[in-house]
């Protein structure tokens, strides 16, 4: 029995992944038209990639739709507002600044060997809005989350007042611009394919990047902290879903923020070469998770004090409690 619900997982789990293939290739081949060609043996293997890019995808929906306790209506505009956010709009607008003269022109970055067209980006995010609606919408309607008659509280806010969010985001916004800098600067920049590509140097410190940044791109710090702010108010609904199981909670809400913004990485394009974008999918993967676990466990409650945020124990036996009472 229990083999037989492991392959029904697996079956559907691999049509949501199918389904969002299908919708990637189709709006791919009207939004792409012109932008780049492909010979036989190229476009076979990355549709192979793409497959696997949206199997991924599928996985980490599927985990984080299991475990909420949100349904129907909630389920599916929070779900694709979250993954849309997480997954594209961050990225992209990254991209804008960085694969752009755009970012030049503001201030916040330098200008890479390889420019990103304006319609290359916007296409993306047009690509991938669909695949998000699609892949959300069949994925709650084949699990079985869309007319369930338990329902979790839907509100944003678990009880944290006015001035514990602005503690709280004051906390994210400085714990990004370390993680951002930090892994950019030891994981990313001491890569020679990345310094040649955004035509850069090492000025031989961590605080020396930090000050050339400061002096020379001042842009690029408060941008970052918009960027910060815009993944609070994407992870926030994924937070709220998951917040009644805490360290599962935590490790999805991780993954959710990671994978699907960086997953895309393994897919050839004409714009970043393959060593660079392998270099950023370990960068940035491996510290969004992080920010992404401790996001939620910020988030997904008030803390009366420091003491209390590190309260887990106590807190993971009363979530669990909570839990079981309503079911």
């Amino acid at each position: 029995m229990e083999l037989k619900s492991t392959g029904k997982f697996v079956l559907k789990v691999l049509a949501v992944s199918t389904l969002m293939l299908i919708v990637t290739v189709l709006v791919s081949s009207v939004a792409l038209t012109g932008m780049q060609e492909a010979n036989t043996e190229q476009a076979g293997n990355t549709l192979l990639l793409l497959f696997l890019v949206t199997t991924v995808d599928s996985l980490i929906i599927v985990g984080v739709l299991k475990n909420s306790s949100w349904s129907g209506w909630a389920l599916i505009l929070g779900l694709i507002f979250s993954f849309f956010g997480v997954q594209t709009l961050v990225g992209q607008i990254e991209a804008l600044v960085f694969l752009t003269p755009f970012g030049e022109i503001m201030g916040a970055g330098s200008v890479p060997v390889l420019t990103m067209p304006l319609d290359f980006i916007l296409s993306q995010i047009l690509i991938w809005g669909l695949v998000a609606i699609v892949g959300v919408v069949s994925a709650i309607f084949l699990f079985g989350k869309y007319n369930r008659s338990e329902q979790g509280s839907i509100s944003l806010n678990p009880g944290i007042s006015v001035s514990e969010w602005a503690l709280k985001l004051g906390v994210i916004i400085i714990l990004y611009e370390l993680f951002y800098f930090g892994f950019g600067y030891y994981v990313a920049w001491q890569n020679p394919a990345v310094q040649e590509f955004y035509q850069g140097t090492d000025p031989g410190s961590f605080f020396a990047q930090i000050r050339n940044v400061a002096t020379n791109t001042p842009g690029l710090i408060p941008f970052q902290a918009f960027r910060a702010l815009l993944w609070v108010g994407f992870a926030l609904p994924v937070i709220n879903m998951l917040r009644h199981k805490p360290w599962l909670g935590a490790l999805l809400t991780g993954f959710f923020m990671s994978i699907p913004m960086n997953i895309p990485h393994i897919v050839p394009n004409p714009y970043m070469p393959a060593d660079v974008r392998l270099v950023h999918f370990i960068e940035t993967a491996s510290s969004t998770f992080i920010f992404g676990i401790l996001i939620f466990w910020l988030l997904y409650r008030s803390h009366g004090s420091i003491r209390d945020f590190f309260k887990l124990k106590e807190s993971f036996i009363s979530s669990e409690a909570s839990l079981e009472k309503q079911v």
